[in-house]
């Protein structure tokens, strides 16, 4: 079973209707306080946070107890211009436990979490610009949240060409990487709790670009 906190800011739109046309530098920098707060917090208990809509957050709770997820709401709440709610849920995708999210309880199975980059993408930004591989890896996010949707993992781009995905088990995480349509590193790391299953998927990716390999690599 995988588990998921999801926090929603409630009133959000409207509060940022008050601030007037000229509103979007003040919107964009407590937007970047929220996430720099809550990837602070959240993996501080090693969970595994994400914005969705920076109004909507998303955390991977696989075995963080609730009350240490239900903790960190409160100091998310002091940067937060409005309320913030949150729910827990649990199902056996990360995908299922986010669309159950009520009261549910984080204890479970191992956290999988995978970390892939596009392959010689500091080589194509040269020759193509920076701004065409932005095009690129937009496109790649959106081709591995479409497979995603059919295998029950949740992808996120966490900048440069580095996209970081919850997957159910090591399996969709080949199924996802023979889908992908361009050259690619997939790092999957499994742990207990999901933070240190990111950090083994960053080193799983790190000994390939050492080793000069393409594909998918484990660490547990």
């Amino acid at each position: 079973m995988h588990s998921v906190m999801q926090l929603k800011l409630i009133g959000y739109r409207e509060w940022t209707e008050t601030l007037g046309f000229r509103r979007e530098h003040v919107i964009q920098q407590i937007q970047a306080e929220l996430h720099k707060r809550a990837w602070a917090e959240y993996t501080s208990i090693d969970a595994l946070p994400h914005h969705m809509r920076y109004d909507y957050l998303l955390i991977y709770s696989n075995n963080v107890p609730v009350k240490a997820l239900v903790d960190k709401v409160k100091s998310l709440q002091e940067v937060s211009p409005v309320p913030v709610e949150y729910c827990i849920g649990r199902g056996g995708t990360p995908l299922e436990a986010y669309e159950a999210c009520g009261e549910g309880d984080t204890a479970g199975g191992s956290a999988v979490v995978g970390h892939m980059d596009i392959v010689n993408s500091t080589r194509q930004t040269e020759r193509m610009g920076s701004y065409d591989v932005y095009v690129v890896v937009g496109d790649l996010i959106n081709k591995a949240n479409t497979i995603c949707r059919g295998l029950g993992c949740l992808a996120f781009y966490l900048g440069g060409d580095n996209i970081m995905i919850f997957l159910p088990d090591v399996k969709t995480g080949y199924l996802l990487y023979d889908q992908i349509y361009i050259d690619v590193r997939l790092g999957i790391g499994i742990a207990e709790r999901p933070y240190t299953a990111f950090a083994k998927a960053t080193e799983a990716l790190d000994s390939m670009r050492r080793d000069g390999v393409v594909g998918v690599r484990v660490l547990r």
